[in-house]
């Protein structure tokens, strides 16, 4: 096997770990405790990843992450008040909805590229906005302001 298909089978096996997790929690009736309690360890972790994988900056969190995990196809484009990221797939929600329906997004995807956000650059939680995912519209749109 080619080293850019063992990374793809990786990737797959990755994300659908996450899925069956994400959706385990859900039947459970304990993914929304789950989820806060990830993301209160994301402020934690986030420096010891930009670190770890050398990101220097908000768009290099979406693009390392996006190559890393192959998972959302993330865009980002910088604007006047800051910038604009946005997915169009996501193989961790297609498996996510193919396995139940539980939403991932924010506990293993969002929370986590936030906390890199503020670690990398110093922007709070408060100037990054999720306007959308795909669980339930037809992108994932996040909107940081860096003023």
């Amino acid at each position: 096997m080619e080293m850019e298909q063992r990374l793809a089978t990786v990737q797959l096996t990755y994300a659908a770990s996450v899925a069956e997790t994400v959706n385990t929690y859900g039947k459970l009736g304990v993914l929304a405790e789950v989820v806060q309690r990830r993301k209160a360890q994301q402020g934690t972790t986030a420096p010891m990843m930009i670190k770890r994988l050398g990101i220097g900056s908000v768009e290099q969190v979406f693009t390392t992450i996006s190559e890393l995990y192959g998972c959302a196809n993330w865009q980002i484009e910088q604007t006047e008040e800051g910038y604009e990221a946005t997915a169009t797939s996501c193989m961790l929600c297609a498996l996510a909805k193919k396995a139940g329906g539980a939403d991932p997004c924010r506990g293993w995807c969002l929370d986590p590229l936030s906390a890199m956000i503020e670690a990398v650059e110093g922007i709070p939680e408060e100037q990054i906005a999720v306007k959308s995912t795909l669980m339930d519209y037809d992108c994932c749109k996040v909107v940081i302001s860096s003023t």
